[in-house]
């Protein structure tokens, strides 16, 4: 009889321990492909929406090596995968930043799109893939003059505030109007300070008073805009950033940007990187 309880107990234990082993490789197995389902999952989308062409459901998946992009430990990029021409990048939260497509050529001949209709196809294609508040903020100049598309950039913006230097980018193909690159990069954990204590006549009293303090002559003061400006890692806070026109040392000319915080008039992230005025 104890013998007979033995093995009913031994029994039981194999199984207990056959069945964590499977579940464990197959925790495994889903840890290596979960990106390539997101990533496919996310360009057939775009296909069904047809804000991209249409993509072959047999295309070849691969999974590119990211050892570069792993390394650097200030990027968001966990993973870039191949599905079809695009490739797609997605954070260690299987969350996708963007995409862009692998294969673009050289400009077509048959070019209808105007920067316009691109702006309005971007703002419509972003708004069909992520619910982040966004506004226009410019159509960026490719290098290549002989580029297939435009580049329109989108301030990401919170409660009607756009962030200063957080974008997102939406890639138009300029013959067909298609969306052939996308990035935006979420913002987790941040720490949003967004008390107005000061006005904008104040702010560029501050803004000037800075440059005086550096013997430099305010020439010109540009209309500000407010957004949310990086203090720290994990905190923004709403600031009134000027551009400024200032007369240095040598009598050149020279444009600053100058950032004054919203609620208590302090003078944060002061740009020495002047651009001369010829």
């Amino acid at each position: 009889m104890r013998l007979k309880k033995g093995t009913i107990v031994f029994s039981i234990v194999i199984v207990v321990l056959l069945v964590l082993i499977v579940f464990m490789i197959n925790n495994i197995l889903n840890k290596g492909t979960k990106e390539v389902i997101v990533a496919k999952k996310f360009i057939e989308n775009l296909s069904d929406s047809n804000i991209i062409e249409e993509y072959k459901n047999n295309s070849k998946i691969d999974e590119e090596a990211t050892l570069n992009k792993l390394a650097n430990k200030s990027s968001q990029i966990q993973y870039s995968v191949i599905v079809g021409n695009y490739g797609v990048d997605i954070d260690k939260d299987y969350n996708v930043l963007g995409f862009s497509n692998k294969n673009l050529g050289s400009t077509s001949t048959n070019e209808v799109i105007d920067e316009k209709k691109a702006i309005n196809l971007a703002t419509k294609y972003v708004n069909e893939i992520t619910n982040d508040e966004f506004k226009f903020k410019e159509v960026r100049s490719r290098e290549e003059e002989n580029s297939p598309c435009y580049n329109i950039v989108f301030y990401k913006c919170k409660d009607g505030y756009p962030y200063y230097k957080q974008e997102i980018s939406a890639v138009i193909d300029k013959s067909k109007g298609k969306l052939e690159g996308y990035s935006n990069y979420p913002l987790d954990h941040i720490k949003h300070i967004k008390e107005i204590n000061i006005d904008e006549v104040k702010a560029g009293e501050i803004a000037k008073g800075h440059f005086v303090n550096l013997n430099f002559k305010v020439s010109a003061l540009e209309n500000p805009m407010i957004a949310f400006v990086a203090v720290k890692d994990n905190e923004m806070v709403l600031s009134y950033i000027y551009n400024v026109k200032v007369i240095n040392n040598d009598k050149k000319e020279e444009v600053y940007s100058i950032c004054v915080r919203a609620d208590s008039g302090e003078v944060i992230n002061f740009n020495l990187d002047a651009v001369a005025i010829n």
